[in-house]
């Protein structure tokens, strides 16, 4: 992670608001004063320069030879989390009237003009910091700063859009897709890595042609209303998250986590002689076109999103067995006296005849609440309320493991209890996963035979996560990162950091579903290695 720039060494209080007034008003003013359209180009310049992208950006921007990066390492570093702010920022702050005589244009055109605006947005969120936070929120803040920085770090890649395929392109939930959206998931996301590739190399286009696709100007013509937005729109949409977002967190939003409309609609529409496109951070097409179908499809009737529950837990149980084929992934049939039946946990795994790991996978959305909110665990009750009962449903099952209540397989003293999520809930959240177990023992109170021998730790983690582990493990070694993960030591760690610390032989292994079993258009895109976003 990005080193923050909180520190034991802020200004007192008093100091802080006194700054935090006046970066505010410069920064404000900024934004006010420069053309939307043309700060759009600059902030895609800026990610151009600063991702591998030199020649491109030098048509849009001039620059110090120190600001040209492939990554974020480096004192000229502008984070792309940054830049993210910084359309949230333009969108939702009041332009200034032309007036007569001089009148004040900011400058868009060089690295210079958006050093200093990152330089004061940096002064603002530690101002922030200081005076709406005390010492003791500081886990809670790299949880937050985890959530803003974590996706841009990873990036788009084939196993995300798989799995949201997987998950929301099939069945009732892809029927419901297209019927509403005029094309299917597959279309989508096609159009969408196509779309990805156009604004890799330039900000600005008319309406792509997809006929190189095999798809006619009318499907890309509906990607782009999904992907899209007027930008007279977009200020209307953005101002309105920002409300939202208050009323719902009970006090307006830091600078830094403010809800950012590029989430859901990456690509802005401006008016000129043909209608214009620019996509000021590309990486976000796809993570509209992949995490952001949750949203298409919660449109839906409920019954939809229990299917794409179900479709999750299918889609991790072959994704375990496609990477490791030693093992079992099985689901099984409730248990139990009759009339008094329990569902077991989504997904046992077993190794040399008996379970070694019992998943509980929660899909649970991960909202903008869970993610910034002060007290999350209050404000997105409902999803941590599931994952606290994950952890509950492993330790009944090992209870009733235990007393032979359940006896189709043999479990393994040893075997380990997993709560396994869509999204990242748990990553650097140390005071969120002792709330999710404090949750868990209430629940587990109920019931007078969950002994403590049953209430075994817990490993939180990811599906994306767990991916990246077994794209570089073996069996044994898959297992050991587990061993591990339940001890003092690495609780709390992400399994892949695991793997990579705890001193198991790594290797590196492709992804190993078929894609083109729901994307039949993926080897049109050339090489692997070749793909945008692979």
């Amino acid at each position: 992670m990005a080193k923050s720039t909180y520190s034991s060494d802020l200004p007192s209080r008093g100091e802080a608001r006194l700054k935090l007034n006046l970066r505010r008003k410069r920064y404000s003013q900024w934004l006010r004063r420069a053309d939307d359209a043309d700060c759009l180009t600059l902030i895609w310049a800026v990610r151009a320069l600063q991702s591998g992208n030199e020649n491109a950006a030098r048509r849009y921007l001039t620059f110090p030879r120190e600001a040209v990066m492939d990554g974020i390492l480096g004192d000229h570093a502008i984070y792309p989390w940054e830049l993210e702010t910084f359309v949230t920022s333009l969108l939702t702050t009041v332009k200034d009237k032309p007036r007569l005589g001089r009148h004040h244009i900011s400058n868009c055109k060089t690295f210079a003009s958006i050093r200093l605006l990152t330089n004061l947005l940096r002064s603002i969120e530690d101002s922030e910091y200081l005076l709406k936070s005390s010492p003791e929120d500081i886990f809670e803040e790299m949880y937050r700063i985890g959530h803003r920085q974590f996706s841009w770090q990873l990036g788009p890649n084939s196993e995300q859009l798989f799995r949201f395929a997987y998950v929301y392109g099939q069945g009732a939930c892809g029927e419901f897709f297209e019927q509403a959206n005029g094309l299917s998931v597959s279309d989508f996301l096609c159009l969408s890595l196509a779309l990805l590739g156009v604004f890799f190399d330039k900000p600005w286009t008319e309406l792509p042609d997809p006929a190189n696709l095999g798809l006619p100007k009318a499907k890309m013509v509906r990607a782009l209303e999904l992907q899209g937005i007027h930008l007279a729109e977009a200020r209307k949409r953005a101002s309105q998250l920002n409300s939202d977002a208050t009323q719902r967190l009970g006090r307006t939003p830091r600078t830094a986590y403010m809800p950012s409309l590029l989430r859901q609609k990456p690509i802005v529409r401006v008016e000129r002689k043909l209608p214009a496109y620019i996509a000021p951070l590309p990486p976000l097409i796809m993570s509209r076109a992949t995490a952001g179908l949750y949203y298409d499809i919660k449109q839906g009737p409920d019954q939809l999103l229990t299917e794409a529950n179900a479709r999750f837990e299918d889609y991790i149980r072959d994704l375990l067995t496609a990477y490791l084929p030693e093992i079992e992934a099985i689901k099984e049939a409730a248990y139990g006296p009759k009339g008094r039946q329990v569902d077991p946990p989504d997904c046992l795994v077993k190794d040399s005849g008996q379970v070694v790991l019992a998943i509980e996978c929660k899909a649970t959305k991960l909202t903008f609440e869970a993610q910034y909110a002060e007290n999350p665990v209050v404000v997105a009750r409902q999803g941590f309320e599931q994952i606290a009962k994950g952890v509950f449903q492993l330790w009944r099952f090992f209870s009733h493991a235990r007393r032979k209540i359940y006896g189709s397989q043999p479990v393994s003293p040893d075997a380990v209890a997993l709560v396994l999520t869509m999204d990242g809930w748990m990553q650097m959240a140390a005071n969120l996963r002792k709330a999710a177990i404090k949750r868990a023992e209430e629940m587990a109170a109920h019931d007078p035979d969950i002994t403590e021998v049953d209430k075994r730790s817990v490993v939180f983690a990811s599906i994306q996560e767990l991916n990246d582990t077994l794209a570089q493990t073996e069996r044994p070694e898959f297992l050991s990162v587990l061993s591990y993960a339940i001890t003092d030591k690495y609780r709390g760690y992400r399994l892949p950091d695991i793997a990579r610390d705890c001193g198991v032989r790594l290797v590196r292994k492709r992804y190993p579903m078929d894609i083109t079993t729901l994307l039949p258009w993926w080897n049109r895109f050339g090489k692997p290695e070749d793909r945008p976003g692979n």
